[in-house]
């Protein structure tokens, strides 16, 4: 059974590799351009230019470790921006890597002494908190369609597509937060089908604790939770533009914010391990439909991704080396 395991782990990264390559060789055909092109205009970075965009990127991972604090009390920064980075380069690796770099940081904070159940809530918070945040760009977006005219790159009708299951799933979320009587129905309905697949769970007890241990948590972080969000997200909008800015490209504020809503919204589809391919694609696609240049436009995008997907995994690698050095030291001193 492992073996069968293994193997089909294997294919499946395999073919998202595939598909990520893929993706990405047709990205400047898609978009009425060609790689030469794009490279000419990446060729225009230089030095300084590449040390503000490592200082922009840097600092909105700092501001979300204030994100990441707030949500586990007794983390530190240090440690938020640990857990940040480590399942960041987990997940954007393997196929559907968001369960394995939960799984990495239950047992990173497990070795700091968190208990099970403030991980779970953690987890909760973190995930409502950045769905929440994605959401929020998207309306903002979407607002500025009458004065900006952007709607050719969030076509209302396309976007409500994508936005209703995740406003349904969290309807049911804050219906779950703001009534007792939900989540105990909740633990009985996750009981019983423990129930049906035989495992040892009792959600009937757990369930109502997760809630009041997330609400607990909000009480008490909500403002730098919020403060930390919208510096991140302030961030990740200037670093998009920093990237136009040294290609000589210029943008216009509310295309800026719709390229981000898009490339947001992308990301909440779990197609390719942190929607590799997917987001570059679809946000280029979706700027080039405002009248930008293609090339540009391509080139952008690919340096931006550069720093928010592709540099996260060898960063995030030499993290986890570290923290394993450093834990297995403490351990042996113990």
């Amino acid at each position: 059974m492992k073996t069968a395991g293994r193997s089909r782990r294997v294919v499946a990264s395999v073919l998202t590799g595939v598909a990520i390559v893929a993706l990405l060789a047709l990205l400047p055909r898609a978009v009425g351009t060609s790689w030469s092109t794009v490279g000419t205009i990446l060729g225009r970075v230089s030095f300084p230019g590449l040390i503000a965009l490592t200082v922009v990127w840097i600092a909105g991972l700092w501001a979300h470790s204030f994100v990441l604090a707030a949500s586990l009390p007794g983390l530190t920064k240090r440690r938020g921006l640990t857990l940040s980075l480590t399942g960041s380069a987990v997940a954007n690796v393997l196929p559907f890597g968001g369960a394995a770099g939960t799984g990495l940081n239950f047992a990173m904070a497990r070795r700091w002494g968190f208990t099970s159940g403030a991980f779970a809530g953690f987890i909760a918070v973190t995930t409502l908190l950045n769905v929440l945040a994605k959401l929020g760009v998207v309306a903002l977006a979407l607002a500025l369609v009458p004065l900006a005219h952007t709607a050719s790159a969030l076509p209302l009708g396309q976007t409500t597509l994508l936005t209703v299951p995740v406003l349904a799933a969290l309807g049911a979320v804050v219906w779950f937060l703001a009534s007792p009587g939900a989540a105990e129905r909740s633990g009985r309905a996750l009981e019983r089908l423990a129930r049906l697949v035989r495992l040892k769970a009792k959600p009937t007890e757990s369930i109502p604790r997760l809630r009041e241990s997330i609400l607990r948590i909000v009480r008490g972080g909500w403002r730098p939770m919020t403060l930390g969000m919208a510096a991140y997200l302030v961030l990740q909008l200037g670093l998009l533009w920093l990237c136009y800015s040294v290609l000589g490209t210029s943008l216009s504020l509310p295309v800026l914010i719709t390229g981000l809503a898009v490339e947001r919204l992308l990301t909440l589809i779990p197609v390719t391990p942190g929607g590799a391919g997917v987001v570059e694609v679809g946000t280029t696609a979706a700027l080039v439909a405002l009248g930008g240049d293609p090339a540009a436009i391509a080139a952008g995008m690919l340096l931006y991704r550069g720093f928010t997907y592709l540099l996260e995994i060898p960063v995030g690698g030499v993290t986890l080396a570290l923290w394993m050095v450093h834990d297995r030291r403490r351990a042996v001193a113990a």
